[in-house]
């Protein structure tokens, strides 16, 4: 009980007491207490004992929430169990039930036999009304399982007040309990209390679940084995053969030679135990001998015989009727194995040879040279031949050489390349038979690129290849020379033949085409068409009216004049030449120019030659490969295929192809990649040996380190197609000069961008951009880093700008200007400053930022500068002639009456390359 609730119980029973646990009372009023305490608890009983009998009847309880009261606790589950049993077999705990605010006390009160016979009579009539409750509820479970109590007058040990450490929970053990609060003796009493040994609560266990038993199953009885049928032995069963007596009889066998084994071992062993080790030797010779002799009676068939296992000699062959081989090919690379398979030889045989003869020791798989490969052979006796594997470029120029069968031959159009002079008038000629304007489109009014244009003239196709006349493009005259089948030469006929027009003619007799003149120009008043055909025939070109093959039409390309002359003279010798190919092969053909385009990336205009071009073709051209993506015709249009002698415009290269380059369609295209890297290998080498001039010797840099450095012009030329690089190379090319160079840090096709500045800032480039403009970003970053970048879009401007830049590097010449001369009169020697000469100017005028050569017995004996000049006191800047004047040299102090002074300045002149060195 709390002690706040007995404090409360003492104050209602007429003991006055402190609100304070540590409280203490009397002796009486304890008994008052405890008086007051078990009146109280009489109504409750009752009440509980008519709950009881009430809950004899099996009926359905509603769910009710337990209240805790405040005076007394729930009764342990424990002292429910009915009395069945002798009292030694009551429960300890029933003794152990005390109130934790009551006094204890000293001595029980003995039971009577009425009240024990009473308390049986109870707990016999709660077990029999539980049973039945049982029975008739089922599954319902009745929670009153606490026995009935006797009345408050017949008290027994089970009714005694339970206190708090002896309620256990459901849940197991307290982990805490509340502290005991014993009451302390009054000071008035010297009675001394006895107390109480203190016992383990124990905790209430739940009652143990119904435990059924397992169920052995009875044993089956024996079921009787099934029968097996009965089989009769037949005659003819007993006439055949078993397999049986075959297994039966090697048994047999074996068993008997395992006796004897066995018996021989024991003989062995028994007399092995008594011979000494020389007989015992001799004893196993004498076995050998026998088994051997055995071996040998049944005709090679092996025994079982005690003895070592016989020996089986190897036949050996004769290798006197074996042929070997005297002639032998082999596919290179080779190997020691390839090598021996080829001639017929063993491996280990060549091995050895090349380790006598050459000390090498090589493995089977060991790569070898041709020279070591043919030594052996002839160490052998092997005429030996080598198949070298077709590489990539031997399957190109098989496919390019690939002659055609007459039958698949077919009449192709005439490709007909434009060449002379600059501005006598052939892209004009062009543009009048293609209807176009492209005169108009070159900066300039001329032709820096090369272009090809395919027209139609009376049901027949003619394909013009136009081609620059300037001097810089001779390597595109000469590619137009080559690729075509026919040449119109165009000569002014108010100029006549001018240096490119015969670089032309060459161009034209070193490709053995055949050639028109096309007179230009013949609408202008002053023309002399006599001078012309002097001029080509004096070029060894004879014209056909002067009795020569060569056909010249008079033509006016402004105005249209003879034009259908021209083109019938051109179907005319086409005819006459029998042009045909093959449109059934794979393509072949030239590369005219290759550029950039910004929306088709790598742009490659071609001329097929042989065969026809299509979409999807892996082509290699030059450095490049690739598949075709897309063709354009010469007006732009996209076509899906391209006949031999038509010009087109594809994409699909990895690269800008180089102008000149040839371009075959293979079926293969790792081929093609295998080819356009090895030649990109070679072309960077050439590169580096290009840019590198060598390895340099002690003598070159002794010798430049007296000379002087060579000024270096650096330069990054960025172009629209490879023929303008071509073009400004061969340009740069011809400036040579022992003082300054041209240095081409970089070359390539496409706009400036900003690896392009980034080069030009490291190294103080100078950009040229020539047909091309720079990304906004390359401008910026250029601008930002003080780099120049130069557009062009003519190559006059070009060449003349880096012709200055070289000269702007030479060093100036030193050129001395006399200015006068003076005569010395008389010497004055003053001590500070030396001797001073008194001069009269004789003719010029004197400086004082001149130097003067010191002539003595006409003889110059040194040149040394004006240190002062005055005219009596007074400094002066110059002396006029016929005046007299004081100079002092400096560094001469020698000076004499007579001398004669001849003042000079030294002026730099700009030197050109065209200038001696």
């Amino acid at each position: 009980m709390d002690s706040k609730v007995l404090i409360d119980e003492c104050n209602k029973a007429g003991v006055k007491l402190k609100n304070s646990a540590l409280a203490s009372i009397t002796p009486e009023e304890r008994d008052i207490v405890i008086d007051y305490l078990k009146q109280q608890e009489q109504p409750a009983e009752g009440a509980k004992d008519q709950a009881d009998q009430a809950a004899m009847a099996p009926q359905r309880e509603p769910q009710k929430m337990r209240t805790i009261k405040a005076m007394t606790s729930r009764p342990q589950p424990s002292r429910a169990t009915p009395k069945s049993k002798a009292e030694d077999d009551r429960p300890e705990s029933e003794e152990e039930g005390r109130s934790s605010v009551a006094v204890e006390q000293d001595e029980e009160e003995p039971q009577t036999a009425a009240e024990t016979e009473q308390a049986a009579e109870a707990e016999t009539t709660a077990k029999e009304s539980a049973e039945t409750a049982e029975a008739a509820s089922g599954p319902l479970k009745r929670k009153t399982e606490e026995s009935p109590k006797p009345p408050e007058d017949e008290k027994t040990e089970s009714e005694q007040v339970i206190s708090r450490d002896d309620y256990v929970p459901a849940g197991g053990a307290p982990t805490s309990s509340i502290r005991e609060m014993k009451p302390i003796g009054s000071p008035r009493s010297s009675k001394p209390q006895p107390k109480s040994k203190s016992k383990t609560a124990l905790p209430s266990v739940a009652a143990p679940p119904a435990y059924k038993q397992p169920v052995i199953p009875k044993p089956k009885k024996k079921e009787e084995k099934a029968q097996k049928p009965e089989v009769r032995l037949t005659a003819d069963i007993l006439e055949q053969k078993s397999p049986l007596a075959a297994h039966l009889a090697q048994h047999t066998e074996q068993k008997k030679r395992d006796k004897d084994r066995d018996s021989i071992d024991e003989d062995s062993k028994q007399r092995r135990g008594s011979l000494s080790l020389v007989e015992a030797r001799k004893q196993r010779r004498e076995q050998r001998k026998e088994g051997r002799r055995g071996f040998a009676a049944e005709g090679g068939e092996q025994q079982e015989v005690v003895g070592r296992r016989p020996r089986r000699t190897k036949r050996k062959h004769d290798s006197s009727n074996i042929v070997h081989k005297t002639e032998a090919e082999v596919e290179l690379p080779m190997t020691v194995r390839s090598l021996s398979e080829a001639m017929g030889r063993p491996a280990k045989t060549i091995m050895s040879i090349l380790f006598k003869e050459f000390g090498e020791m090589v493995t089977i798989n060991q790569i070898i040279e041709e020279e070591t490969a043919l030594a052996v052979a002839m160490e052998l006796g092997v005429d030996l031949t080598f198949k070298k594997q077709k590489g990539a470029q031997e399957l190109v120029e098989e496919i390019m050489e690939q002659e055609d069968a007459p039958e698949d031959l077919v009449t192709r159009p005439p490709i007909i390349t434009v060449l002379g002079h600059v501005d006598h008038g052939k892209t004009t000629l062009v543009d009048t038979l293609r209807n176009s304007k492209v005169v108009e489109g070159e900066a300039g009014g001329i032709t820096q690129h090369i272009a090809a244009y395919q027209i139609e003239y009376n049901d027949h196709k003619l394909t013009f290849v136009d081609t620059p006349g300037h001097a810089a493009f001779s390597e595109m005259r000469s590619r137009g020379a080559n690729v075509t089948d026919m040449v119109v030469l165009v000569v002014a006929a108010d100029d006549g033949v001018m240096p490119q027009t015969a670089e032309s003619i060459s161009h034209v007799k070193a490709s053995g085409v055949p050639m028109v003149v096309a007179m230009n120009k013949i609408d202008l008043p002053d023309i002399n068409e006599q001078k012309v055909l002097q001029d080509l025939t004096a070029q060894n070109v004879l014209p056909a009216e002067w009795g020569g093959e060569t056909e010249v039409v008079r033509v006016s390309a402004l105005k249209g004049t003879g034009l259908d002359n021209l083109l019938e003279t051109l179907l005319l010798t086409a005819e006459l030449h029998e042009l045909k190919a093959n449109p059934n092969r794979p393509a072949v053909g030239v590369c005219l120019e290759g550029f950039r385009d910004e929306g088709r990336g790598s742009v490659a205009w071609l001329i097929v030659q042989k065969g026809t071009l299509r979409i999807g073709d892996a082509v290699i051209c030059g450095k490049s490969y690739g598949y075709i993506r897309a063709m354009y015709d010469d007006t732009d249009q996209q076509i899906e295929e391209a006949p031999p002698s038509m010009p087109v415009k594809v994409t699909g290269l990895d690269s800008v192809p180089g102008a000149g380059d040839h371009f075959v369609v293979v079926d293969d295209i790792e081929q093609a990649r295998e080819l356009a890297e090895e030649r990109r290998h070679e072309g960077r080498t050439d590169t580096l040996s290009r840019h590198s001039g060598g390895p340099r010797t002690l003598e070159d840099i002794l010798g430049s380190a007296r000379e002087g450095a060579i000024q270096d012009l650096p330069l990054i030329i960025k172009a629209d197609t490879p023929g303008s690089l071509e073009a400004i190379r061969s340009e740069i090319g011809k400036f040579e000069h022992p003082e300054v160079r041209v240095k081409i840090l970089h070359e390539g096709i496409g706009g400036v961008n900003e690896s392009d500045v980034y080069l030009a800032t490291a190294s103080d480039a100078i950009i040229i951009a020539f047909h091309v403009v720079a990304e906004d970003r390359a401008t910026a970053l250029a601008t930002q880093e003080d780099v120049e970048i130069r557009r062009y879009s003519i190559i006059y401007e070009v060449v003349d700008d880096i012709r200055a830049s070289l000269e702007g590097l030479l060093r100036p010449e030193l050129v001395q200007e006399q200015t006068g001369r003076a005569l010395v009169l008389q010497t004055f020697s003053i001590s500070r400053f030396g001797k001073i000469a008194g001069c009269r100017v004789l003719n010029g005028t004197i400086n004082r930022n001149d130097r003067v050569h010191l002539i003595r017995d006409q003889k110059i004996l040194n040149q040394y500068p004006i240190a002062s000049l005055k005219r009596e006191k007074d400094d002066v800047k110059e002396v006029r002639e016929g005046m007299e004047c004081g100079i002092l040299l400096s560094g001469f102090n020698d000076i004499k009456e007579g001398d004669l002074l001849e003042a000079f300045r030294i002026n730099e002149v700009k030197r050109t390359l065209d200038s001696s060195s």
